[in-house]
């Protein structure tokens, strides 16, 4: 492995632990978690992992930091090639002052810090509402794609001035930058996505096919609605 580091922002949110784990597994960097809490805290699973042997090998490392703290952030990309800037609040929460001091203000901190330290790579994960205005559908969208006059919400409009910042910063001191539009992501580890999903069935709030893979039984839970198993 390489002396090469590169900084996960938002480390220990759900994607962004799937994408360290795969950093780790790769051996190809050093590989720094950035996040919020003081210190990381581990699942048994995590600490009998990869995730707790990079640890304590050295090979991967924890940093308390917050976005809005130019500071912090500064320290936290220092040595760094490569940024995967995942850190977000959550998308639900209806807070449009939040939604901007992280995803506006901390970003465009993230692009000082990069530019300033002379980082090579800024990778960030944007979000596919960005040019989504929940009324038209979106059928063999691209990169063309204009963001929408009336956002769908602080969320949306956040994400899409922070995406622009990204852009905009691309080739700035030799930064490279790209901004990636995944939309609804679940699978292992999941704790927000899919049990909304049960959750809103469950209160019959539902108004869609819920696919289950479990059983007919526990599909059968979901009274009033269609389940295939």
């Amino acid at each position: 492995m390489s002396g090469k580091c590169c900084v996960v922002t938002g480390g220990r949110g759900f994607a962004a632990r799937h994408l360290v784990d795969m950093l780790i597994r790769s051996d190809k960097f050093l590989v720094r978690i950035a996040d919020l809490p003081p210190a990381i805290d581990l699942s048994p699973e995590e600490e009998n992992g990869d995730l707790g042997r990079a640890l304590e090998s050295g090979r991967a490392s924890y940093v308390s930091m917050d976005l809005r703290n130019k500071p912090q952030v500064l320290q936290a990309l220092k040595g760094a090639e490569v940024v995967f800037h995942m850190a977000a609040p959550h998308s639900g929460i209806n807070n449009y002052q939040l939604h901007y001091s992280v995803n506006v203000e901390g970003t465009k901190n993230v692009i000082d810090a990069c530019v300033e330290l002379k980082v090579k790579i800024l990778i960030f994960t944007s979000s596919a509402s960005v040019v989504f205005d929940g009324i038209h559908p979106i059928f063999n969208g691209d990169e063309s794609l204009p963001y929408p006059p009336k956002p769908l919400d602080s969320y949306s409009a956040t994400k899409a001035e922070a995406e622009a910042a990204i852009l905009k910063a691309n080739g700035t001191n030799g930064l490279l930058t790209c901004s990636l539009r995944p939309s609804s992501i679940f699978g292992p580890g999941d704790k927000l996505f899919i049990p909304a999903l049960a959750e809103s069935a469950r209160a019959g709030k539902s108004k869609v096919m819920l696919v289950i893979r479990e059983s007919i039984t526990q599909c059968q839970s979901f009274s009033g609605y269609f389940c295939h198993t």
